[in-house]
């Protein structure tokens, strides 16, 4: 039996600035799994997790390569909707991370992309 991989990542490469962080990743990762990333500090397991829900979109000189693909679709894609991607997945970084608007903004985020508009 053969399944479709939740996250399918084939030849990613992410330059920031001129350093080339992550160098022809292909990977494919099942759902309803867990899976594990590891590796030394600066090997470039956070910026590949920050690849799978777009927060490297907002960083200066960042050029990425490559295909990512959730569910089928490449989230890459330029007519995709961050904010439906985000909606499939969520990142808990080890340090805050947060998305370039107000801390209220940021803290009212996920009610707001699943349709709760409620302030209390």
């Amino acid at each position: 039996m053969t399944t479709t991989p939740h996250i399918s990542v084939q030849n990613l490469n992410v330059h920031i600035e001129n350093q080339h962080i992550l160098k022809d990743i292909s990977i494919n990762i099942p759902n309803k799994s867990v899976t594990s990333i590891i590796g030394p500090s600066g090997c470039g397991k956070t910026t590949l997790l920050k690849s799978f829900n777009r927060l490297l979109d907002n960083i200066p000189n960042v050029k990425i390569d490559g295909k990512v693909l959730v569910d089928g679709e490449n989230i890459y894609d330029p007519s995709v909707e961050v904010t439906h991607i985000r909606k499939k997945m969520g990142l808990l970084s080890q340090r805050p991370y947060p998305l370039p608007m107000s801390v209220y903004d940021n803290v009212a985020y996920g009610p707001r992309i699943h349709g709760i508009r409620k302030k209390k």
